[in-house]
């Protein structure tokens, strides 16, 4: 598909109705592994999207745009919707993060082979070495407690290896922040970079910190919270 062939719907028509906003979820023992990261990034995009525009409308004072943002949002939030109830209910809370520490690591990685920016690329390989032992650290808790191995989860795509040490991933707040990237100059492969990476970890930051409280073992309640 090339999306500057495809023609915009009209508005209302993008709008769905009750039966076909829920769909059939994926078999978690059949799916590839990388249709569930897939389906993990479309998530945290249309959530970007949704937020976005929260945002913009509390700083807008023009009704009329503010009503044109509003109707896309809803589009957003459906979509958002059907994407994420395509994850099963027999997928528990840890087999679902093994999926979201395989996107960290290979989004984390194929993103900075590509980008051009060395500040950008820096941050996004020390970024990295932190996703790898996230996985690693899960995919032990995994195993500990449920007796899978994480490697059947990740198809063997991604190598489940210890990364930074974790002692080295407390710093102080200040010590997280990099050079920013100048938009008016940046490439537009970095743009589209940061935004995509920044939609991916802010969801995943946002399910660890919400689903902590649901974890059934005080050991797992831990991980989640320090790792989120």
């Amino acid at each position: 598909m090339n999306p500057f062939l495809e023609k915009p719907m009209k508005l209302n028509k993008l709008f769905k109705d009750w039966c076909s906003i829920y769909p059939k979820p994926y078999n978690k023992n059949e799916v590839d592994p990388y249709t569930k990261t897939r389906i993990i990034l479309m998530n945290g995009t249309e959530f970007e999207a949704v937020w976005f525009s929260h945002q913009f409308s509390r700083h807008c004072t023009n009704n009329d745009l503010r009503r044109a943002i509003v109707a896309t949002r809803r589009s957003e939030q459906q979509q958002q919707k059907i994407i994420a109830t395509l994850k099963p209910r027999d997928e528990t809370i840890l087999e679902t993060t093994i999926s979201y520490e395989q996107l960290a690591v290979d989004l984390t990685a194929a993103l900075a082979k590509r980008e051009p920016d060395k500040h950008v690329k820096m941050a996004l390989d020390f970024a990295l070495l932190e996703d790898f032992d996230h996985l690693y650290r899960y995919s032990d808790l995994l195993e500990m407690e449920r007796g899978i191995k994480a490697e059947n989860l990740v198809g063997h795509y991604t190598e489940i290896t210890p990364g930074r040490p974790t002692i080295a991933h407390h710093r102080y707040p200040t010590d997280n922040i990099r050079a920013y990237v100048d938009y008016c100059k940046a490439a537009p492969i970095t743009k589209l970079n940061v935004g995509i990476i920044t939609a991916a970890e802010q969801q995943t930051m946002n399910y660890y910190m919400n689903v902590a409280g649901f974890y059934d073992t005080d050991i797992g309640r831990n991980l989640y919270q320090e790792i989120a």
